[in-house]
């Protein structure tokens, strides 16, 4: 079964997001476009920000445009509209506003390139996301350019596709390094559901003991929170959660506390770990166990071995060698055809 045919079956909304600019995201994105028209699909399309145009604005390199085909339902800003070659119809206003104008949904009539500019709410992109699918978007998908990681958040979409590429480092090894972090990261296990249902109902920074008993720590800040929470950590903690930022201080304090192998970090999802990947390796090998309170499930890991720098890798050596270090993943090079390492 194709990619988007899987994803037809299982998902409503799915975010695609770089690891970086110039990651790919864009090309993931059209490669999915194409696709879908292949297999005569209806897809939405939004962004957590603006995408779709020439250059980039803060880097000023030429990037790849977001090209449409007829059928397609799109939510952007009316300008995005005004400077985009597609002929669409417009199906309906909203009262979500951004830099580029108020939010409207439409139907491509007549294929070409289209810049996208959507609300960054997450609340705002799951309203508009439910818009599209009761226009007949059976997939829709959330371009995540204003905070890569965000719209993967569960509270947004289903799924999400994770574009990396050569841009990360000249250095093909760092690019895989970082990849299978971020990876790592999202593959989280969630919580058991008896402990989730007590975390959600609770306080945003607290500890479960051995009984099941939550205590609720008052912190101002996620940085005081490290040394509060270590205070209170004794040989009965079971379960230590941490709502919002996950930082490398926060893993640092926590892993070197004498009770760290006998319980676990619960986090809220996997878009809220700041911690670099150093903080993260050290922490796991000082005992400390992480789980999540909602998890992100990955449909895809997509590749771009062109750097717009110039320098490039070798495509095939580049999926051979991602694919031996992240296991269970689709890994597609959207670059060199799409088609599966």
């Amino acid at each position: 079964m194709s990619i988007i045919k899987q994803m037809q079956k299982n998902y409503k909304t799915v975010s695609i997001i770089g690891l970086a600019k110039n990651a790919g995201k864009t090309v993931t994105l059209n490669y999915l476009i194409d696709k879908a028209y292949e297999e005569n699909i209806t897809i939405g399309i939004t962004s957590t920000g603006r995408d779709g145009e020439n250059s980039d604005l803060v880097t000023n390199t030429e990037k790849p445009t977001i090209f449409v085909t007829e059928g397609v339902l799109v939510a952007t800003a009316k300008q995005a509209l005004l400077i985009s070659e597609a002929k669409v119809e417009i199906l309906e206003t909203t009262d979500f506003n951004t830099p580029m104008g108020e939010v409207v949904l439409v139907r491509v009539k007549h294929s070409g390139n289209i810049q996208i500019a959507g609300p960054t709410n997450a609340k705002d992109i799951r309203i508009i996301s439910d818009m599209l699918h009761d226009f007949g978007a059976e997939i829709v998908f959330v371009d995540g350019a204003i905070d890569r990681k965000a719209s993967s958040s569960p509270i947004i979409t289903d799924a999400c596709i994770i574009a990396t590429g050569a841009v990360l480092s000249r250095d093909m090894k760092k690019v895989i390094e970082k990849t299978a972090y971020t990876i790592e990261c999202y593959q989280l296990k969630q919580v058991q559901d008896n402990i989730r249902e007590k975390l959600i109902k609770g306080c945003s920074t607290c500890i479960i003991d051995d009984t099941g008993d939550i205590a609720c720590l008052y912190v101002e800040t996620g940085i005081t929170a490290s040394k509060v929470l270590s205070e209170h950590i004794d040989s009965k903690t079971q379960y230590v959660y941490v709502k919002g930022a996950i930082t490398s201080i926060l893993l640092n304090e926590l892993s070197q506390n004498k009770h760290v192998k006998t319980f676990k970090l619960v986090i809220d999802d996997a878009t809220k770990i700041f911690a670099d990947s150093r903080a993260w390796n050290e922490a796991k090998k000082r005992g400390l166990k992480m789980e999540t309170l909602n998890s992100i499930s990955i449909i895809a890991l997509t590749l771009n071995p062109v750097s717009p720098e110039g320098y490039y890798f070798d495509s095939a050596e580049f999926c051979e060698k991602m694919n031996y270090y992240i296991k269970g993943l689709n890994i597609i090079d959207v670059v060199a055809g799409g088609e599966i390492c």
